[in-house]
């Protein structure tokens, strides 16, 4: 299964609304030119209502909708990125646990190429510690630039605290989005949703 961090009617929604509000300061600013400005603070005041009824939808549906968990063997894309995690190996020891996680990275795009560069990711376990990755120089990165459709598969390793009891593979990188992106109705990105999580453990 492949799931995707939103729908495309939601993108094809937001887009729409934005550029919607854009339209309308159109005749705003021909108003103001023109020293119309009661029609001009009219356009104004319909253009910014609009906009903040739309941001107070996204954040109400990111408030009240679940989070996303993907099952191992699944397929997360976030955009065009996509990561599935295959396979878990965990090699406990005195003082802590090395996990290496096998994953697929591909490409979801059709024309541009894409990566995860600049992206830091990390494993989250259910009392929200965090694991950072562990450099493996032995191993393809993870943040390799993908051609369209072209795909890699490496390892991630991990050293956590032993008593932990579940594990998910998750980045930080929402705050890297354009803003435009986390407008999006009904995204995993959009302001104040929970971040997309994969299970590991």
């Amino acid at each position: 299964m492949v799931i995707h961090s939103d729908s495309n009617l939601g993108s094809l929604f937001g887009i729409a609304v934005i550029l919607g509000v854009f339209a309308t300061l159109l005749p705003a600013v021909a108003c103001l030119a023109s020293g119309k400005f009661r029609s001009a603070a009219k356009w104004l005041l319909f253009s910014a209502g609009g906009l903040a009824a739309y941001i107070l939808a996204v954040v109400a549906y990111s408030l009240l909708s679940p989070q996303t968990i993907v099952r191992v063997g699944d397929s997360y894309c976030a955009d065009i990125l996509c990561f599935r995690v295959e396979e878990i190996n965990a090699e406990t020891r005195v003082s802590d646990t090395i996990y290496k996680v096998s994953v697929q990275v591909f490409s979801d795009a059709h024309r541009v190429a894409t990566s995860a560069r600049g992206t830091s990711i990390y494993l989250l376990d259910e009392r929200g510690r965090r694991f950072p990755l562990i450099n493996d120089i032995s191993v393809a990165p993870f943040d390799s630039i993908l051609q369209p459709q072209q795909s890699i598969k490496t390892t991630l390793t991990f050293s956590t605290a032993p008593d932990v009891r579940q594990l998910f593979l998750t980045a930080d990188h929402a705050s890297k989005l354009p803003f435009w992106v986390r407008l999006y109705f009904g995204s995993d990105f959009s302001y104040l949703h929970k971040q997309p999580l994969l299970r590991v453990l």
